[in-house]
Order: C-alpha cells, then sequence, then structure tokens
C-alpha cells in the first residue's frame, strides 16, 4: 500500500471558515463554497463563490466513469454565484443578491466553480455550467464564460469549451505573445489551449474544439503522477505571475477520493513547460470543517491574491463552506527551487 505524503507546512489556515451559508439568504442557505478571486494592486478582494440554497437531498445513482464517484444529489441542488468584497482579504461583506444565476440553457442545472482573470478593463470569469444534472450526460458539463468591467452587471457569453465533460477552467492574466491561453480539464490531466482574441475565445471557428479534443494528448501539460493526485488534477486559481514563473495551484484526488492541493511552476513566455512541480501537497484536509460537510476530505482552491508579499488562497471545504490559507509567496517560490 502506497502512503501518501503529508501536507508541506508552509501555509497558515484560518482556524474557522471566512464564509458559510446563511439563513437569512435564501439561495445561499445550504452550502457556500469554491470561490475565484481577483485583488487589483491596492484594491479590495473579489470574490465569486459558489452557493446552494437548502433543500437538496444526497442519493444514490450511477455515474460516468471518469467522474469518480458513486453517489450525488438530487435536481435540487443547483448553484448560483455569489459576490463579496474585501477591504483586507480576510472579513468579506455580501452582496444580498446573486452576481450569476442559473437562468441560462447551458446553466440552468448549475453555475459551479467561478475563476476570475482580468486582461485590459475587462473581467473574464470560467465557470461550469450545467446543462444536465451535473452526474448526467458528459457534454452537459461545459466550460462556461460571463465578463463584467464593474462586478455589477456582467454579461453571460455561453459555454466556450468542447462537447466534452470539460471543467477547471481559467485563462491566464496576461496574453502570452499575442494570444489567450486558458487552462482547462479533461479528466485526468489539465490541458492548456490558446486563442487569437477574446472573439475567438467566445465564437471559435466549428473545427476548432474538435481538432484539440482529437489531438488533446499533445495540450496536457501535467498530469496524475502521485499517489495523492493519481485519481485526476485540475487547475486551481487565476495563475499568479512571479519573476520565476506562472506560479500554479492545482487539487489532485487520490485513490480514496480525498481532494488536495499542490503547487507547480510553468514558464512565463511557454506556459506549456513545467519548470518545477512540488511532490508533496501543501494543503489537505485537516480541519473539521475541511473534513465533514456534503463531500467530506476535500480542500479545493479557486481563488489567489497577493498582498503585501502574502498569498492568500480561498478555498472550498468539504464542498460546504469557504476557508483561508495564507503562505508568503517567497516561501512557496523556496519550496519550489527546492
Amino acid at each position: 500500500m502506497t502512503t501518501t505524503p503529508r501536507a508541506v507546512a508552509v501555509f497558515n489556515k484560518l482556524r474557522d471558515p471566512i464564509l458559510t451559508p446563511r439563513a437569512d439568504v435564501a439561495w445561499a442557505n445550504g452550502a457556500v463554497f469554491n470561490p475565484g478571486a481577483w485583488r487589483d494592486p491596492g484594491g479590495p478582494v473579489h470574490l465569486l463563490f459558489r452557493a446552494i440554497a437548502s433543500g437538496y437531498q444526497r442519493i444514490t445513482m450511477e455515474v460516468p466513469e471518469a467522474h469518480g464517484f458513486s453517489d450525488g444529489f438530487d435536481d435540487a441542488y443547483v448553484s448560483s454565484i455569489g459576490y463579496a468584497s474585501s477591504e483586507d482579504g480576510i472579513q468579506f461583506q455580501w452582496r444580498d443578491e446573486p452576481f450569476i444565476n442559473p437562468d441560462s440553457d447551458f446553466d440552468r442545472f448549475g453555475a459551479e466553480d467561478p475563476r476570475i482573470s482580468k486582461l485590459d478593463d475587462t473581467f473574464l470569469i470560467t465557470y461550469t455550467g450545467l446543462a444536465s444534472p451535473a452526474f448526467g450526460p458528459a457534454d452537459g458539463v461545459r466550460i462556461a464564460l460571463a465578463t463584467t468591467t464593474d462586478f455589477r452587471t456582467v454579461e453571460k457569453h455561453g459555454v466556450v469549451g468542447p462537447l466534452a465533460r470539460d471543467k477547471d477552467a481559467v485563462i491566464f492574466p496576461r496574453r502570452i505573445g499575442s494570444r489567450i491561453a486558458m487552462l482547462h480539464r479533461v479528466v485526468p490531466n489539465i490541458q492548456i489551449v490558446f486563442f487569437d482574441d477574446l472573439e475567438r475565445l467566445i465564437h471559435p471557428p466549428p473545427d476548432f474544439w474538435p481538432r484539440h479534443l482529437a489531438r488533446i494528448d499533445d495540450h496536457v501539460i501535467m498530469r496524475p503522477e502521485l499517489a495523492w493526485e493519481r485519481n485526476k488534477i485540475g487547475a486551481g486559481p487565476t495563475p499568479i505571475e512571479t519573476d520565476e514563473g506562472w506560479l500554479i495551484i492545482y487539487h489532485g484526488v487520490d485513490d480514496d477520493l480525498v481532494y488536495r492541493a499542490g503547487i507547480a511552476l510553468l514558464d512565463l513566455d511557454d506556459p506549456r513547460r513545467v519548470i518545477a512541480k512540488h511532490p508533496d501537497p501543501v494543503l489537505e484536509p485537516e480541519l473539521e470543517f475541511e473534513c465533514v460537510g456534503d463531500v467530506n476530505q476535500v480542500v479545493f482552491p479557486e481563488g489567489a491574491v497577493v498582498i503585501d508579499g502574502v498569498l492568500h488562497v480561498y478555498y472550498g471545504a468539504a464542498d460546504k463552506v469557504v476557508g483561508l490559507a495564507t503562505a508568503p509567496l517567497a516561501d512557496l517560490l523556496d519550496l519550489l527551487r527546492s
């Protein structure tokens, strides 16, 4: 039996969640988790989080082999995306109404797991849009895109990914050369894809994604290699640009379906090239709220911002609440150098 290594002690976790379900908010009184984050220098932290109303029930079902679960939730388990902001990165103020509602054909069964990037003056929000229940047909779980300039109004652009079960999409926060780069995950690996411009991202040529899928192995940048990530891996927060390269925080799932997080470094000019990848996880379920929830034993980072040299990582815990872990950015880069 392979022993999974313990997480490297580099992050400090807050002992309590920073966001939890609110009884007074009907669309978020069941679960609040998996947040994307953004911060402009000197500005507030913008947080977009997945929220579910109470009333859903756990059920047993036949699950597509690629997903790896044996149970799930009924059709009442439908996610919205909410908004909160913070001046210090710790204390957040909610907005009363959802930011993205699951009110379109492509996301009517859920708007899930947002990530935030910014190109020019526009925030690009990738999320998982469910056109069918989460454990249903593969072509019902796909990458969706929305944009905003002010986190007040939002425009949905629909599905922007292939006709496949594709999740964990995140756009790099600047162009690579002249192109837009996006990480995504067709199980079990992390792939990368490039677009000439925003119009091609939103409206690719008809043969773009079929050609990409036909040669999907050519686009893989990271694969599950270690015991703690053996089942599958997926991109987490928006890549963080450093002098050393793009810092990537990603999740890995082991054979017991425990979710942990690891770090890697990608080349600044060619993010298809992995410069370094630490062999051990840096976050794992330890605290009670990470170990017990709607899906036990889960830490799922989706948002990360740097405040005064300290990386703040926002993560979903047990698919129920939002946790925060912090570490000096320099310490993470030192860890990768080692």
